[in-house]
């Protein structure tokens, strides 16, 4: 990587109490360095994104609800945005695509640079506008063609003003641009630009300095920055060439912030816009649209760290003919954002230590009816254990849901706040783990009136493994404790609370890519009880080094010499005293404050930040593998396509050929067995042609346990 590079570090300062105390410790939340679920995605892919697809016929509908990672290759023809419900605020429906300054590849553009650049595209597939599939004549522009979408851009909080340390991801700048183009395919082959690689270099250079591109002599580098032998920088290695495709663009806005929005409109978290289709150029069987964001990185004072950088948000995607200017409400009931754990405290609890008493008395979820009129609602939702085992059905009276504007969102109790403890128990045995699966559904009574089901679903599992976590997996930014002292004494701890005493075996964190990082070292540490704080300490080992599994999104174990008897409360954590910074993964979606703390010199201070450090504590008996402590492919990672499917459904992204064969399951909504397949290979089609029409669950099993699942919506 170009050293030379400015990179901005997105940071929020905050001036704790211990200033008043005459400390200087202050905590800082970064960027991310890498997406690990595009590196774990782009690691398992065998082919590239699908390069060619029958034209789609209109309608054209994305909400982005259905699945996450890459977008849908039938829809889309590039793999460079983000599919993910973790960094919008307040979204249409659950679920978005985000457009950054991360490639397909999981990393940060190799031509990234201070200066304005393009990022990322998302590129749909070819759509039919040649042809009135439903009058069956060709398409004219009095067919009223309307194409439209919602658009956030990064960097907002849910809290009304909002507050600047809750902030998830980064604005755009002024300078930064989302742009929508239209185009098509000419028919002709053109240079399209060039892959990168990196070179080692064999001598020094001096800013100013030309070298020869070894791979393309017809380029020259310039140096930015003095550079040394065995330091490398990225060239270009080879042309890429391709189709060459007519763009014009139609949209474009520049960055902004969602706080002016919000000001104006409480309401207003998204932006919708509509753009008639008046061009008959267009009326083609190969027209084709595409989303580019434009942005900069700058240096924010440590250009060592590179980190994510100005996002936008998409949602809710639509090209369809016989529109008006004035459609603007997709006829749809959806959940916003994933419903909360199931948990009072942690995101995961060790099976051993689980008792019902650790269930939330009341479950939080965010509806809404996108429509413009009322619509009458049903709510339930389901407890399986262990993927098979029905716990519990929550059923309710219908009630009418109100559409977002003006209304807001939908709030009636016996559906946004549905009951927890009172209703049901989960059932306790002698095994060592279990997996709790929450499956809720929000959707129309009787079905009609409601043109999107993919968004009437959100699952969420709760592990009952043999580790504590407040995380739920997915870090939105990094967690660091600043320090100019060139020998600090930074301490981090996360404490939790055991039902009998028990061993702690490990302890797992998920740190941050950064520049350097491969020399800072830290000491891994446990701590007993002190009046909710760190006190004595129970376990220490020195010389660790910050490591990231070769999974991407897994957590790397630290031991200690031996396993450490704990009891009620203790923490687990490092201290450091390097001046090169650690840099934690931190999930912004949960809440752990009061749980963390950390200790500049001698007093430890409580965070102000909302979220959690990803650190966790193993306990219990040892597993055959606790690098792979009873590892399950995340659902991210395996799509449905078509969803909604009349009959055939073809699974992608399977898990990698194991020993043990795969058998994929499908179960109604009702958690009865439909059918069941083995699977071979990264794809399987699965048949569904018999089913009613309805929601059905695909779970992947391998030697009983749950490795993978998908929902998937039948239609006739």
């Amino acid at each position: 990587m170009n050293t030379s590079i400015k990179y901005k570090i997105i940071t929020v300062w905050i001036a704790t109490m211990a200033l008043l105390n005459g400390l200087s410790a202050q905590e800082m939340l970064t960027g991310l360095g890498e997406n690990s679920l595009l590196q774990k995605l782009h690691q398992m892919s065998n082919t590239r994104s699908k390069s060619s697809v029958e034209a789609i016929k209109l309608p054209f509908v994305d909400d982005f609800s259905n699945y996450t990672g890459y977008p849908d290759p039938n829809l889309w023809k590039d793999r460079m945005g983000f599919v993910n419900n973790n960094y919008p605020v307040n979204a249409p429906s659950i679920g978005v695509v985000t457009l950054d300054a991360i490639g397909a590849d999981g990393k940060i553009y190799p031509h990234a640079s201070s200066a304005i650049f393009p990022a990322d595209t998302l590129t749909s597939q070819p759509v039919r506008l040649d042809t009135n599939f439903l009058l069956n004549r060709e398409m004219r522009l009095s067919d009223s063609l309307y194409f439209s979408f919602y658009y956030q851009p990064g960097g907002g909080s849910f809290s009304n003003p909002p507050v600047n340390w809750e902030r998830i991801g980064n604005a755009p700048e002024t300078n930064d641009k989302l742009v929508l183009e239209f185009g098509y395919e000419t028919g002709d082959t053109i240079f399209l630009g060039y892959t990168y690689c990196l070179y080692l270099l064999d001598s020094s250079y001096v800013m100013g300095d030309t070298l020869v591109n070894p791979f393309l002599p017809d380029l020259i580098y310039i140096f930015e920055a003095n550079m040394f032998p065995n330091e490398s920088i990225m060239l270009p290695c080879d042309s890429i060439r391709g189709p060459e495709t007519t763009w014009n663009e139609v949209w474009s806005s520049n960055g902004q912030s969602l706080d002016s929005w919000i000001q104006n409109n409480s309401l207003e978290y998204f932006k919708q816009v509509m753009i008639p289709i008046l061009d008959a150029r267009y009326l083609r069987n190969n027209f084709q649209f595409r989303f580019r964001n434009y942005a900069s990185l700058e240096d924010g004072g440590m250009n060592s760290w590179a980190s994510n950088v100005d996002q936008w948000h998409i949602d809710y995607v639509i090209l369809d003919q016989n529109r008006t200017f004035d459609d603007i409400y997709p006829n749809d009931v959806a959940f916003v954002e994933p419903s909360i754990s199931l948990l009072t405290t942690y995101r995961a609890v060790p099976w051993s230590h689980f008792s019902n008493g650790d269930l939330i008395d009341t479950l939080k979820n965010k509806l809404s009816n996108l429509s413009g009129s009322a619509k009458l609602t049903n709510y339930t939702y389901k407890v399986l254990k262990n993927g098979v085992i029905n716990v519990y059905d929550y059923f309710c009276n219908s009630y009418n849901a109100y559409p977002y504007y003006p209304n807001g969102f939908h709030t009636y109790s016996y559906h946004a706040r549905p009951t927890v403890k009172s209703e049901f128990t989960i059932p306790t045995d002698m095994q060592d783990s279990a997996l709790i699966t929450v499956m809720h559904i929000f959707q129309v009574t009787g079905g009609m009136g409601d043109e999107r089901h993919s968004n009437d679903t959100c699952m969420l599992n709760m592990e009952l493994y043999n580790y504590f976590a407040y995380d739920d997996g997915t870090a939105e930014s990094g967690y660091t404790i600043k320090t100019n002292s060139p020998n600090p004494q930074l301490y981090l701890a996360c404490g939790f609370n055991l039902k009998h005493p028990d061993t702690l075996r490990s302890v797992r964190i998920w740190f941050n890519p950064v520049h350097n990082e491969e020399s800072a070292q830290f000491t891994l540490m446990a701590w007993n009880d002190d009046n909710g704080k760190p006190g004595e300490v129970i376990a220490e080992r020195a010389s660790q080094t910050v490591r990231h599994s070769e999974h991407f999104t897994d957590f790397s174990n630290y031991y200690f010499d031996e396993p450490v008897a704990v009891s009620g409360r203790f923490y687990v954590g490092f201290k450091q005293t390097q001046s090169l910074l650690l840099n934690v993964g931190f999930d912004q979606n949960s809440e752990a404050r009061g749980n963390f703390w950390y200790k500049k010199d001698n007093l430890w201070e409580e965070s102000f930040f909302k979220g959690a450090p990803m650190i966790r504590a193993v306990v219990g008996k040892a597993f055959a593998n606790d690098d792979a402590i009873r590892e399950i492919m995340p659902i991210a990672s395996l799509t449905a396509y078509p969803n909604p499917t009349t009959g055939t459904v073809n699974l992608h992204n399977l898990p990698a050929p194991i020993a043990t064969p795969v058998i994929a399951a499908v179960y109604d909504m009702y958690g009865k067995k439909v059918a069941e397949q083995q699977i071979e290979g990264s794809e399987s089609v699965i048949q569904l042609k018999d089913c009613a029409s309805g929601i059905y669950i695909i779970r992947l099993l391998q030697q009983s346990q749950v490795v993978g699942q998908v929902k998937v919506v039948k239609i006739n």
